[in-house]
């Protein structure tokens, strides 16, 4: 699992709003991800070419979604005989940063996400980014989750 296309059948982003690159690992509750996409002059997120660190709860949930993939078991054989189920970011709450830009970190993003909470409808997960070993934010977040497609 570490490279952009073998991630296209874990999320629903498509091109550059694909943000995470590849899974570094993962067990049931953990993963540790990372990109090199915010240091891309054409970054989808990215007003007047300033990426915002709040751009960073984007990455922790492209994380959890992909989490919630793997583990869900998602087959190689697509969509459309998957139990894949759609996630809705329903809150974000305890965030914190350290830094006000993700374009000005020249070291590519760790993005790890604990699941601390599953139900049939819904999870929350942790989750924090860094850069060259620096936590550069961290937070929790909710999803509600779709049926099944």
């Amino acid at each position: 699992m570490g490279t952009r296309q073998s991630l296209e059948r874990l999320l629903p982003h498509a091109g550059r709003m694909r943000l995470i690159d590849r899974v570094v690992s993962h067990d049931d509750i953990h993963i540790v991800c990372e990109s090199d996409s915010h240091r891309g002059d054409d970054h989808p997120l990215a007003f007047d070419g300033v990426l915002s660190i709040a751009c960073g709860l984007e990455y922790g949930a492209q994380a959890m979604a992909i989490h919630g993939a793997l583990v869900g078991g998602v087959p190689d054989s697509g969509p459309s005989e998957s139990a894949a189920r759609h996630g809705y970011l329903v809150a974000a709450f305890d965030l914190t940063w350290s830094v006000e830009r993700l374009d000005r970190c020249a070291s590519p993003l760790t993005i790890e996400a604990v699941r601390e909470f599953g139900s049939d409808n819904q999870v929350a997960y942790r989750f924090e980014l860094s850069a060259a070993g620096e936590s550069i934010m961290r937070g929790r977040a909710a999803v509600v989750l779709s049926a099944s497609y």
